[in-house]
């Protein structure tokens, strides 16, 4: 195998480069303009046109052939630097607190603030396609991720600007590391030496490879066998190992071919089942035709794991105008830091299904060959896909909805001005204001001698002893509570006649054991002690009446809020008691005959007013 590779190295490097592209194609004549070498110093140091291609080299004519005698002799150059780390100081980016609870989202000064920033503008169209300023201002931006990126390293055009492209805007605060798979004549390493390196960058959980093999494509692999021969049984491995020990995603440029299908290394999850999940295919979008880059290779068999970010007219560092599925691909490579950050316990296999789920449509309606799942979309990417629950527990979930809660409790529970944690469809833990998910129940007092149930009363003189139901404790939804609360109670009523008006009274004391509803983030409620009162006077057909129904005098609740996710991805909770005391609300009535019209103040629901009659049908 050994051999083989060597040889495939040898037959790799002495490819002419003319008239072909690969991960990207530098054309030298471009540096014959004076304006375009002043505004590109870096990529015009060298006059050389050179493809980036796997197993070969970068340079043209005569290093071709001395990079194949080189190859030969046992695989490309191997100097000091080959495989050294280089780390990159990350620019800062403003960003904002994040709006991530229900109904509300980033706001349009947040917008500004990050599309304001002169990175930012460089790319402008490029990243407002792929919608990056929303996950800006929601504060992501790639914090403890670290991107292995496999390349010519920082000091050579090629991996500098895909280590700037991944590192200055989408995830500025990310860890770059440039691994150093090309020497210092530009000869790629043999692939077993890039294995070895994948091996050593334990630290990395994104690996960034912007190259293809030379006229190698995914269709021609049939079997694992058949990308071992073509690369290093070490070099699979290596990527299988970190894939599968230490959940690492990589990201593949599709090449620059122009054809119908992705480079060879590609088809590698096709072949490899430690692979599924774990790999990123990615093509190239030119936003100025809206559609596919006429050098980029298409999805083709690799549909299933491949997307679109853009690669056309790109800015990076001092140059301008960078093309390639290259450029493309440390797109998503920060793109996948951003969504670690977000969601640290999200396992490869998760973060893969997002991106995926959450790219726009492009082309025809669904997964199709061009562009795979369609395009990149980080707004979408971070904020709640699917279903929102509530989770009660680790097994229990109840949908985040508008609950309705009695007033009675409602004022308490939102005076805790409390935040809630939600998951969506993947799991992932978003919060919400709790008050801004409640909606204050009247009781409806008027109503309430309707929903009431006295039962057992035993009245002795001016006293009452009893037991009634009441839903003064309801609610609904996570929220939710027994609606009907048996409160045992003892009255006092009384009555005075002063001349023809009749005065009256009653005072009532109550004990209720409330229960809650099951499935409810209100885990206990204590006993709770109320009182009500009414008074009026009565004088012919009209009646007069202020009254107080179930001011609790004391109790209180506990609630278990969700309040999101640990690293390891496991729910957590916290616990807060609620006092439930609380002002009541107040009702006016004022009766003549069998008509009763009464207004109710409610200090925390909706005033109320309200017209009743009864009457007596006969048959």
């Amino acid at each position: 195998m050994r051999w083989m590779n060597v040889f495939l190295s040898a037959v790799l490097c002495t490819a002419t480069v003319a008239g072909s592209a690969d991960a990207f194609t530098i054309n030298a004549s471009r540096c014959d303009n004076a304006i375009y070498r002043k505004n590109n110093p870096d990529e015009c140091k060298s006059q050389n046109s050179f493809s980036f291609v796997s197993g070969g080299v970068i340079t043209g004519g005569a290093l071709a052939a001395v990079g194949a005698g080189l190859a030969l002799m046992g695989g490309a150059l191997g100097g000091g630097d080959n495989g050294a780390t280089t780390s990159i100081p990350q620019p800062q980016m403003a960003t904002m607190s994040a709006y991530m609870h229900v109904g509300a989202d980033v706001s349009d000064i947040q917008l500004a603030n990050v599309m304001g920033d002169k990175n930012y503008a460089r790319n402008f169209d490029q990243y407002n396609e792929i919608r990056v300023a929303y996950s800006l201002a929601r504060g992501y931006t790639g914090k403890n991720s670290t991107i292995a990126i496999l390349d010519t390293g920082f000091d050579v055009w090629h991996g500098q600007k895909v280590a700037q492209i991944a590192s200055t805007t989408i995830a500025p605060d990310a860890t770059i590391n440039n691994y150093k798979i090309i020497d210092g004549d530009e000869n790629f390493l043999a692939f077993n030496q890039i294995g070895d390196i994948i091996n050593s960058a334990t630290d990395a959980n994104i690996y960034n490879a912007s190259w293809v093999i030379k006229n190698r494509y995914a269709t021609q692999i049939k079997s694992r066998n058949d990308l071992v021969h073509a690369t290093d049984a070490q070099f699979i491995e290596s990527m299988e190992r970190a894939a599968r020990e230490r959940d690492a995603i990589f990201v593949w440029a599709a090449g620059n071919n122009g054809t119908k299908q992705s480079g060879a290394i590609s088809a590698l999850p096709l072949v490899s089942d430690d692979m599924v999940g774990h790999f990123v295919n990615v093509v190239a979008w030119d936003n100025e035709t809206g559609a596919l880059a006429d050098f980029s290779n298409a999805c083709g068999i690799t549909k299933d794991y491949c997307i679109t970010a853009p690669g056309t007219n790109l800015s990076a560092g001092y140059s301008s105008n960078i093309n390639g599925t290259s450029f493309a691909t440390p797109i998503v490579t920060a793109a996948i830091a951003v969504i670690r950050e977000a969601f640290p316990y999200m396992k490869s296999t998760q973060i893969t299904e997002l991106l995926f789920a959450t790219a726009r449509d492009l082309g025809v309606v669904g997964v199709d060959e061009t562009y795979g799942h369609g395009m990149l979309d980080l707004e979408r990417a971070t904020r709640p896909v699917g279903a929102e629950l509530v989770p009660i527990s680790e097994n229990i979930t109840r949908p985040l909805t508008t609950v309705q809660v009695s007033g009675t409790i409602a004022k308490q529970i939102k005076g805790e001005n409390l935040e809630l944690a939600f998951v969506d469809g993947f799991g992932r833990a978003f919060t919400t204001k709790l008050n801004d998910n409640i909606k204050v129940k009247n009781q409806g007092r008027g109503f309430i001698r309707l929903r009431e149930e006295t039962q057992n009363v035993a009245t002795f003189g001016n006293f009452e002893f009893g037991l009634r139901n009441s839903d003064f404790l309801g609610a609904d939804g996570f929220l939710s509570t027994d609606d009907k609360t048996q409160i045992t109670f003892i009255a006092s009523r009384g009555e005075y006649n002063i001349g023809n008006v009749k005065l009256f009274q009653r005072t009532e004391f109550g004990i209720a054991n409330p229960r809650t509803g099951g499935e409810s983030i209100i885990t206990d409620i204590s006993n709770v002690y109320t009182t009500s009162i009414t008074l009026g006077a009565e004088f012919g057909d009209w009646k007069l009446s202020v009254a107080t129904n179930d001011a609790i005098l004391d109790g209180a609740m506990t609630m278990r809020i969700p309040t999101g996710r640990d690293a390891n991805g496991t729910l957590t909770y916290a616990n807060h008691n609620i006092d439930l005391v609380s002002r009541p609300a107040i009702e006016y009535n004022v009766g003549y005959k069998n008509i009763t019209a009464g207004f109710v103040d409610n200090p925390y629901g909706t005033d109320e007013f309200y017209i009743l009659t009864r009457g007596k049908i006969t048959f």
